[in-house]
């Protein structure tokens, strides 16, 4: 029996810094910024950081540092070296590769990511091998466990809805935090998926894309999504900090102040470390905090996985961060 199996991509990260990309402000730019540089030009780089990436191998890293019985079900090429980079990584922290597939026809899945001084960033995406995650090729007499975290699966409804059909056949836990693909199709062909979860993680603009709105009031959108799972809603709102909200209350946690370098793998490690919190204490404002710190740790280096925590924060360094309970 495991604690807990991670479903989603498995990447090859490669991040990339320059004095000469330019920002500017833009209206429709999620962060409301641009990144430009001059087409025809050579761009000097300053600082190249190749590390493992993807929402499955990020989460199953978080829960497998901190000791839980961790498994990843994610897809990578057959025989290339970044795949053996994510196994080897996966190996050191502690995660089981028996869910791992791998994939013959496509390469390990790839991710440009170009960072700009503010620690924000565009990512430049190629899905290959973990577009190929086969719900075939699960061995799901061995998929027991506590909780099953699902991240970004390319928008294969039918893969999810397999997955959560055998969770709840077998009383496991849901945590979901879905990806662009998936949240295109709407609250309304969502919503029976949203309902099996336990746990339902997005951030601000995620959940206005869900709610197909443009308005960014947090409590309006907590409010369309409150009362879908079987525990709580969650939305992040990046330095603003997170919300929780639960059939009967919601509550907000602050950020640690610190350096941002890079913001990439963020959400993933608040997520994770949320339901690690959840798996060690059951109560949403623990879970909050230590998420918190998983987070606060991974934006101070560039790479998803580097400063991830490998143990419980403190009763101390809990109660750093400020959860106060909110009305909406």
């Amino acid at each position: 029996m495991y604690d807990v199996i991670t479903f989603g991509s498995a990447t090859r990260d490669v991040f990339v810094r320059s004095s000469e990309f330019e920002t500017h402000a833009c209206d429709h730019s999620p962060s409301g910024m641009d990144c430009c540089f001059p087409l025809g030009s050579k761009v000097e780089i300053s600082d190249l950081i190749m590390d493992t990436g993807g929402g499955g191998t990020n989460a199953a890293v978080t829960f497998g540092r901190l000791g839980h019985k961790t498994g990843a079900a994610v897809c990578v090429g057959k025989g290339d070296a970044s795949g053996h980079d994510i196994l080897s990584v996966l190996k050191s922290n502690g995660v089981s590769d028996e869910f791992v597939q791998k994939y013959e026809k496509d390469q390990t899945a790839f991710s440009l990511v170009v960072l700009v001084g503010s620690g924000e960033r565009t990512i430049l995406v190629y899905r290959g091998a973990s577009s190929h995650l086969s719900a075939d090729q699960i061995p799901w007499s061995k998929a027991k466990a506590k909780w099953f975290y699902i991240t970004s699966l390319s928008g294969r409804l039918e893969l999810i809805q397999e997955i959560m059909d055998h969770a709840e056949k077998n009383d496991i836990k849901i945590a979901w935090n879905p990806g662009s693909k998936e949240l295109k199709y709407g609250l309304k062909k969502l919503e029976p998926l949203i309902r099996k979860a336990t746990i339902f993680n997005l951030n601000l603009e995620e959940a206005m894309r869900l709610l197909d709105t443009d308005d960014r009031d947090i409590n309006k959108l907590l409010i369309a999504l409150k009362g879908l799972t079987k525990q709580a809603i969650i939305i992040t709102d990046g330095i603003r900090g997170a919300y929780a909200a639960d059939s009967t209350k919601t509550w907000h946690s602050n950020t640690i102040d610190c350096p941002r370098i890079n913001v990439t793998g963020a959400g993933d490690a608040f997520g994770s470390g949320l339901v690690a919190g959840l798996m060690k204490k059951n109560d949403l404002p623990y879970g909050m905090a230590v998420g918190t710190w998983n987070a606060t740790g991974v934006v101070q280096a560039t790479g998803a996985k580097r400063h991830l925590i490998s143990k419980y924060p403190s009763d101390k360094d809990i109660a750093r961060v400020e959860i106060k309970e909110i009305e909406i």
